[in-house]
């Protein structure tokens, strides 16, 4: 676990980790985004807590494309569920 000493970010990493990155909860959003925002003196956490959390925008960004492409596959070969 990495050092973070100011409490926001502390609590905004632990929220960080505990969240599906699939489907990112507005409030963990704001929240990080909130914390981020913020001036503090811990600079080596807010870099951690950035960097988590654009990892986990990316992974919940890559799941929705790639859940796109899957129906778009199942729908052109015929997998959309439909009975004939």
């Amino acid at each position: 676990m990495p050092d973070i000493k100011d409490p926001e970010l502390y609590s905004v990493f632990k929220d960080l980790l505990a969240e599906n990155w699939s489907d990112l909860s507005d409030a963990v959003v704001s929240d990080a985004k909130h914390a981020l925002s913020k001036s503090t003196e811990d600079k080596a956490g807010k870099e951690v807590v950035t960097n988590v959390f654009r990892a986990a925008l990316a992974v919940e960004e890559f799941g929705g494309i790639l859940n796109t492409l899957k129906m778009e596959i199942d729908d052109s070969i015929g997998m959309s569920g439909e009975v004939f």
